[in-house]
């Protein structure tokens, strides 16, 4: 269990910590000279169970309160410390209100210095604090009134802490590892070493990890959990790792990174969330002001939207966008805390709700009733219900990645709910059952009101049917399906045209007796069909008028426009295709050039290269630099359907 300390001032957090385990967390030479704490301290009480009880002790002067809400990220207990002489101040309020919004509900008072007063004025002071615990996830907390010097109900307060320690049991581990890095340094003969709490998973000695936002990989080299050495540190622990790594210097890491496998690499500037203003503020927080972003150990800068009217007024919660001046690592459910523009005071605080927040239609009613379903903590309830409410279907990796599933508890979700998924250059893209259905309805009647206007066409183009459907589909996604449709028989594919397979076209005779003539030309070009400007010459007809011949020719599926001056037999196109697979398939990881193509082809550099930006476009190849590998069978995505 992880302690942290919170109150105002010179209210004796350093010494209570001391007292409870015999560590003086101030370690700075400033805080000693000045008598007052800087930077959040750490100390540790071993258990009788063999467990360690973990304390970070938070600064409490006001001008140190970003330091407080690093060293309070990830706690599983508040120590709410309150002077008996002074009673509750100010830093006392606003601490108690960061615990409260970043939903700390496990916790105790310290009533300290009771040396210094008498019994009366320890009464009063724990009935005010009482009324400021009342209205908080800590009203229930117990009060224990102790003296640091004295030693004083010390005693009691180890044995409730040690109590909790026990009941609140060890943090289940699920999810990908994720550490928020508090502090960074290194030590002779050891290296480089990051600190910070665990939010979730598990690490071991060996694991290669990812430095987030930066994306620097790192290898695990050694482990202290909860100051003692350890071949793993999980969740619910104060960890130091000493890292590995080739681009890895102490400048690279900053306070506010994560430390997190690599599948939780997802860095964002901008995220949705419900945030809840505190009911002391004065003014409402209104859209687009400028705002200061705790969350783990990051402090960012940034913008905040509100999504439903135009403010939130004190006291109450709504739906906003965070828009940040730099990326953090932000994932679903994550607690942050909102300071005004100045980082001076602490206004309201919230809950991510979706890391990869749209930048257009954030406050349209739909997108309201996705965040609705995003909201819900059980990810099966939630997934279920957004492959209702999204037309483009779930993008399963970013959804899992959102609520950090690791893949084996990403692969159990999937294997529990119903659903229709296919496979996009992205990741598997699902939909649910009803709205795979509605989609195949609204596709085979589109289709059907095409053939009744224009029996003379073989059918439109992917794009021209993913545009006439009323709501439109991510192009990728959508020749995904028409793949599917075509393996069940729904849909047939000849060229670039989809159509019903029962029905069709045929040219008019004039179209016809131009087509023998064109026709014959192009097939003569093998692999390298003539450019229009040949065909024009050859024809003795103008560019114009030949390209509406060849438009009318491809919606009949005799031909595929490859490029701007280029049209391809689509059997042409499907051995070039065969080809390219082949290639990526005598590679030993799968990835061809745009140089072995030419070479296996022989149709020149330029012509490859459109064909192969072609391939790219019909998601038939993914290029990454000058490689490209196949995502689809040629045969798929080329079937052998012509006319």
């Amino acid at each position: 269990m992880i302690v942290a300390t919170a109150g105002h001032i010179d209210h004796g957090k350093t010494v209570l910590v001391k007292a409870l385990s015999g560590v003086d967390t101030d370690r700075l030479p400033e805080e000693k000279r000045r008598g007052m704490t800087i930077e959040p301290g750490f100390a540790y009480r071993p258990l009788a169970d063999g467990k360690v009880l973990g304390f970070v002790d938070v600064p409490g002067h006001e001008r140190f309160v970003r330091n407080m809400l690093a060293g309070v990220a990830g706690i599983d207990f508040a120590l709410l410390v309150v002077a008996a002489d002074d009673g509750p101040m100010p830093q006392t309020a606003e601490h108690l209100a960061i615990l409260d919004l970043l939903g700390v509900s496990a916790g105790a008072v310290a009533l300290t210095k009771i040396d210094r007063v008498p019994a009366d004025r320890v009464a009063e002071v724990e009935s005010q604090t009482r009324g400021l615990l009342a209205e908080t996830a800590l009203h229930a907390a117990p009060v224990f009134p102790v003296s640091g010097a004295t030693g004083a109900g010390i005693e009691a307060l180890g044995a409730h802490l040690e109590a909790a320690a026990r009941s609140l049991g060890q943090r289940q581990s699920g999810g990908n590892f994720r550490l928020a890095v508090d502090r960074c340094f290194t030590l002779a003969g050891v290296g480089l070493v990051v600190t910070g709490s665990v939010f979730s998973g598990i690490v071991r000695e060996g694991d290669r990890l990812v430095l987030s936002p930066a994306g620097v990989e790192v290898r695990v080299r050694g482990i202290h959990a909860q100051n003692r050495r350890s071949r793993d540190g999980r969740a619910g622990e104060r960890c130091a790792i000493n890292l590995a790594g080739e681009k890895l210097h102490t400048e690279a890491v900053h306070r506010g990174d994560w430390l997190v496998e690599t599948r939780a690499h997802a860095p964002t500037a901008r995220f949705d969330s419900r945030v809840y203003v505190l009911a002391g503020e004065e003014r409402a927080l209104r859209h687009q002001a400028s705002v200061h972003v705790h969350l783990g150990a990051a402090d960012a800068t940034g913008r905040l939207a509100v999504l439903d009217g135009r403010s939130i007024a004190p006291g109450t919660q709504g739906l906003v966008q965070l828009v940040l001046d730099a990326e953090i690592g932000a994932l679903k459910g994550d607690r942050f805390i909102l300071r005004d523009r100045s980082g001076r005071r602490t206004i309201a605080g919230g809950t991510v709700i979706d890391p990869f927040a749209p930048a257009r239609g954030r406050a349209t009613e739909v997108r309201r009733a996705v965040l609705a379903v995003l909201s819900d903590d059980d990810p099966a309830a939630a997934l279920a219900r957004l492959m209702d409410a999204s037309p483009g279907g779930v993008e399963l990796g970013r959804f899992a990645v959102a609520r950090n599933l690791n893949e084996t508890e990403a692969q159990a979700l999937s294997a529990r709910i119903a659903m229709v998924s296919l496979q996009c250059p992205a990741g598997p893209i699902a939909f649910s059952p009803a709205r795979w259905k509605e989609l195949q309805e609204a596709v085979v009647a589109r289709l059907g009101r095409w053939h009744d206007d224009a029996p003379e066409t073989l059918g439109p183009g992917e794009d021209a049917l993913n545009k006439s459907l009323s709501a439109r589909i991510p192009p990728e996604t959508f020749a995904a399906l028409i793949r599917a449709l075509a393996r069940e028989g729904v849909v047939a594919r000849s060229g670039a045209c989809v159509h019903l397979p029962a029905h069709r076209p045929r040219f008019g005779p004039a179209d016809a007796a131009l087509w023998a003539r064109a026709g014959a030309l192009i097939e003569a070009g093998g692999l390298r069909p003539p450019r229009l400007r040949e065909l024009t010459d050859a024809l003795a007809i103008e560019l114009r008028p030949l390209e509406a011949f060849l438009g009318r020719a491809q919606s009949l599926g005799y031909v595929v426009r490859v490029a701007k001056n280029r049209y391809f037999p689509p059997h042409t196109l499907a051995e070039l295709a065969g080809l390219a697979e082949t290639l990526a398939g005598d590679a030993d990881d799968g990835i061809f050039t745009a140089a072995s193509f030419r070479d296996a082809s022989g149709i020149g550099r330029n012509l490859s290269i459109e064909v192969l930006e072609f391939f790219d476009r019909v998601g038939f190849t993914h290029r990454r630099g000058d490689s490209r590998r196949i995502l689809v069978d040629a045969t798929e995505a080329f079937p052998s359907t012509e006319p």
